[in-house]
């Protein structure tokens, strides 16, 4: 794998990291948000690093992934607005679906262990352990020569360790998710190429040093430490 932070064109293969949870990814033709969301406050917190995303500016849109219902990961308003204008699938659990006022016609409700293929992409919904969420899920993608999984909100859990990926989007803040050792553990048991670390520093609550997760992870896997509106080329 080629990695790459510098701009080169054309984008077939890139991840661009929007803040907090929130992942623009570009596999060949196809482009997916995760967990869009641009509100100041996140719940009860106030936001401490701003969003890149600017949903009136994005025009191009083909899927949207929400991992569960919580204000983080499922921005109603946000999610109508993108889908409405790039007529972009919503790919979430019931609970998260339920909570956009948006045609059925956009609407793909999933559940764990469901595999489909959608636009090209290859979907494999995997569990997720985060008791706060009604329905919590990740999602592993595969696209254009390339498998990206996307854990949402969650703990580590026993047979994470036996997702195969090519690139792993990982939670570190703590608390409600894992910290970055827990991160780092199951990042090890899955071995990627490359790891990158989300939900962290969002808010007081889950302030954490991401070089411990990308140091801990030894020389099998890179940890790419990403800033809010920067894009990895793969």
């Amino acid at each position: 794998m080629y990695l790459n932070l510098r701009r080169v064109k054309p984008i077939v293969r890139a991840i661009t990291y929007l803040g907090h949870n929130c992942f623009e990814i570009r596999l060949g033709n196809i482009v997916s948000l995760f967990s869009p969301s641009v509100a100041e406050q996140i719940g009860q917190y106030r936001r401490l690093v701003k969003s890149a995303l600017v949903p009136r500016n994005v025009k191009e849109c083909d899927m949207i992934f929400l991992p569960n219902e919580e204000p983080a990961n499922c921005e109603p308003e946000t999610v109508k607005e993108i889908a409405e204008r790039c007529f972009s699938s919503v790919i979430a659990p019931k609970p998260a679906l339920s909570r956009i006022d948006l045609s059925e016609r956009f609407k793909i409700e999933v559940h764990v262990q469901d595999k489909f293929t959608l636009k090209g992409i290859d979907v494999e919904v995997i569990k997720a352990i985060h008791p706060q969420s009604q329905y919590p899920v990740g999602y592993l993608l595969k696209g254009d020569g390339l498998s990206i999984y996307y854990a949402g909100d969650t703990y580590s859990f026993t047979d994470m360790g036996r997702i195969r990926c090519d690139v792993a989007i990982v939670p570190i803040g703590g608390g409600a998710v894992m910290d970055p050792f827990a991160a780092s553990s199951s990042v090890k048991e899955m071995r990627p190429k490359v790891a990158i670390p989300m939900g962290y520093n969002t808010f007081d609550k889950i302030m954490q040093e991401p070089n411990e997760f990308a140091d801990d992870l030894g020389s099998t896997t890179k940890g790419v430490i990403l800033k809010v509106g920067q894009q990895l080329r793969l």
